[in-house]
């Protein structure tokens, strides 16, 4: 009975070793390849980011201004970076480690890193040649500093996010390509293969690049650059733990103009593709690309705009530049925005050295946005409607103007000058709508006494001064609104009449940007203030009204008609404007300026002890001793010491006068059947125009107004959906 169970025990045993002997048969002769490759496909590759597009800029009409375009880029693994350029010797050895199967003749790490060595300085000799053009000459210290500007950024990314982690580890850049060669065509592209194929290294990869459509220089400040992302972005990056959207140091960011200003729509989310070791696809997530982005500027306007800027300072010649700004009126749009001087975006990185040393015109100023100045006489109708809102004075209200407010001092508080003559204007008897009229200083010299700055300010904040304009560009300034609480603490000094006599006439230490002074006209214009909108919205940004009774606002308005339509206008010689369905309103402005620093001396001793000087152009101190203390490294100096070696304006105003910046604010208001002011319709369009140091608003910017608002009427007229008045 025992042997019976034994055997049939021995027998199960030896089926089961049997079958079992069978399948090893099977899965490792007769299916043994399938099962082999299976397995090998099962051993996936690291996962490879696929890259979104960035999306498009466009104007109002659909015109495409900035768009991605295919290109390629030569990378460099980091770690060969690392190997060259990390300063811990620890560091330098694990980068080196890296490469060590690349040599494997090698006997040891120190080995490596001399073989290593010698293949990189063979390597950035070839990438000068192959990247050196006709019209550009690139040298191997030119892309040795663009790898270490690779590994400093990497290494700043790296203290930021252990900065956020609360400990240092690697990130993901250190184990990724950087760009080296950006914007390689396809041809280039190809020949850089051929030509790299023994650096294992070396990648070329498939990329994007801004390119920009047209004539794109009178668009240069408002449509910005992108740059590479920094420590500062990563930093305070808020998708930092989404690992889709995360910046990554080889990426672009917007860095200014609408690129800045869209770049949460602009940006779109990276994907991700895993394959096995066969090219295989495994797992992909797709790329989310960036959103396309409509401004509200109209493009063909911002270009002939930019071009009658331009002919009006070349005949200036003391003129550095200027702005241009035109708003739809009932939503705040903004249909240009003009800074002249600009430059050719696309060329940026190649003329950056030519721009930053013009300190006379400094084209890199996003002047009409950015750039503050005294608004001068344009600011006059804010504070009368201040004295009428505040019951300081009424329509009817009367002041004598002789030419001078104090009769026994005839050197300060003058109305302004007769051009040609050394004689100051007499108004004699005027009211509110001959004062703004005529601009007189000496009805808002009183102006200001019977107001104060408390009173006068408060005013100007309901209209904007002060405050961002709203267009979430980088560069925006919110100007300055002088309020009491604002001198003493910038100023150190109590509020005094002769600080409301200045802001009630635009000067002092009242600053607007060009932007503003469209919005103020256009405030003006309606009645009502509401943030300017500069990327196309469903919605219109929000809106206030401005106290004051119907009558109060047709005597303000009809003394701004007058300055171009009445003979006793300061700006009827030179912009009164024949239109049949529009009357053209505005206020000049000549505000005071003073000439600005375009080069600094800085006295120094150089390594030697020797006493030397150095000439270093920049429009201000800060900018002058950080480019000193770079192009003079060790250089020993006083600040204290440093003086202005040069200014703009060159040559001295004539005797008695002072430099200044010329205005024009206006806006087109609809007409009735006697051509004379609709003030029961809102006007369509609004403008601000400035030529720095043009002198006389209506001489020098009344004709540009007068121009500007002709092509504002016959570009915009035949836009689908803009229906002038």
């Amino acid at each position: 009975m025992f042997e019976r169970r034994l055997k049939v025990l021995l027998l199960a045993f030896a089926a089961m070793l049997l079958i079992l002997l069978c399948r090893l048969i099977e899965l490792q002769i007769v299916r043994g390849d399938y099962y082999r490759q299976t397995a090998e496909r099962a051993l996936m590759l690291r996962p490879r980011p696929l890259p979104f597009i960035r999306g498009s800029v466009l104007d109002r009409t659909g015109e495409v201004l900035v768009a991605e375009a295919p290109c390629w880029d030569l990378r460099l693994e980091y770690s060969v970076i690392a190997a060259e350029f990390a300063e811990d010797p620890a560091a330098r050895l694990q980068a080196v480690r890296t490469w060590k199967r690349s040599y494997p003749q090698a006997a040891d790490e120190q080995d490596v890193a001399r073989l290593l060595g010698d293949d990189l300085r063979r390597m950035w000799s070839e990438l000068a040649l192959f990247a050196t053009s006709p019209q550009h000459a690139v040298s191997v210290g030119d892309l040795r500093a663009r790898a270490e500007e690779v590994h400093e950024r990497v290494q700043r990314i790296r203290s930021a996010v252990a900065g956020r982690r609360g400990y240092d580890a690697p990130v993901a850049e250190e184990g990724t390509a950087h760009t080296i060669l950006p914007r390689l065509s396809a041809a280039q592209q190809i020949a850089a293969r051929e030509r790299f194929a023994a650096y294992s290294w070396v990648r070329l990869e498939p990329a994007s690049a801004r390119a920009y459509a047209g004539d794109a220089e009178p668009l240069s400040h408002l449509l910005g650059r992108v740059g590479r992302v920094d420590a500062a972005t990563v930093a305070s990056d808020p998708d930092a733990d989404d690992p889709f959207a995360a910046y990554r140091a080889d990426e672009a960011v917007g860095v200014s103009g609408a690129e800045y200003a869209a770049e949460s729509l602009l940006r779109g989310r990276r994907g991700q593709v895993t394959t096995d070791r066969e090219g295989a696809v495994i797992d992909q997530i797709e790329a989310e690309h960036g959103k396309d982005v409509r401004l509200t500027i109209h493009a063909g306007l911002q270009r002939r705009l930019y071009t009658l800027l331009g002919e009006t300072v070349a005949q200036v010649p003391q003129s550095s530049g200027g702005a241009i700004v035109v708003l739809d009126v009932p939503t705040r749009d903004i249909l240009a925005l003009v800074s002249y001087p600009a430059y050719d975006p696309a060329r940026f990185e190649e003329l950056y050295a030519l721009l930053r040393d013009d300190t006379q015109r400094l084209p890199l100023w996003f002047r009409a946005v950015g750039s503050r100045y005294a608004p001068g006489s344009t600011v006059k109708p804010l504070a009368c409607l201040a004295g009428l809102f505040s019951g300081r004075i009424t329509t009817d209200t009367r002041e004598e103007c002789t030419g001078y407010l104090l009769p026994d001092q005839h050197d300060r508080w003058r109305c302004w000058e007769v051009h040609g003559t050394s004689e100051r204007k007499a108004h004699g008897s005027i009211n509110v709508t001959e004062a703004l009229t005529g601009s007189c200083n000496i009805f808002m010299y009183r102006l200001g006494e019977r107001l104060g700055v408390d009173r006068l300010c408060s005013v100007f904040d309901m209209a904007g001064v002060g405050r961002a304009a709203g267009t979430g560009l980088r560069e925006e300034d919110a100007g300055i609104n002088p309020t009491p609480d604002w001198l003493q603490s910038h100023k150190h000094t109590p509020a005094t009449p002769a600080h409301a006599r200045l802001f009630a006439m635009g000067q002092g230490e009242l600053a607007m940007t060009p932007l503003q002074v469209a919005n103020l006209m256009a405030t003006y214009a309606c009645g009502r203030f509401r943030p300017a909108t500069l990327i196309r919205r469903e919605r219109p940004t929000p809106e206030w009204k401005l106290p004051g009774t119907p009558a109060q606002w047709a005597a303000v308005r009809e003394g701004i008609y007058g300055v171009v339509n009445d003979p006793e206008g300061t700006a009827y010689k030179y912009a009164h404007f024949e239109h049949p369905r529009v009357v053209l309103c505005g206020k000049t402005g000549s505000a005071t300026a003073y000439p600005w620093p375009t080069a600094y001396r800085v006295p120094y001793r150089d390594e030697t002890g020797a006493s030397r000087a150095a000439i270093v152009p920049a429009g201000s101190l800060g900018s002058a001793v950080e480019r000193f203390e770079v192009d003079h490294p060790g250089a020993r100096y006083d600040r204290s010491q440093i003086t202005v070696a040069a200014e703009w304006p060159e040559l001295p105003p004539p005797p008695g006068e002072s430099h200044s910046h010329a205005w024009f604010g206006g806006f087109l208001q609809p007409a009735d059947a006697s051509h004379r002011p609709d003030w029961s319709r809102t006007p369509r369009v609004a403008f601000a125009v400035l030529v720095e140091f043009g002198g006389s608003g209506g001489r020098t910017s009344g004709p540009l107004a007068k121009a500007v608002a002709t092509e504002a009427l016959a570009i915009l007229e035949s836009e689908p959906g803009f229906h002038a008045p």
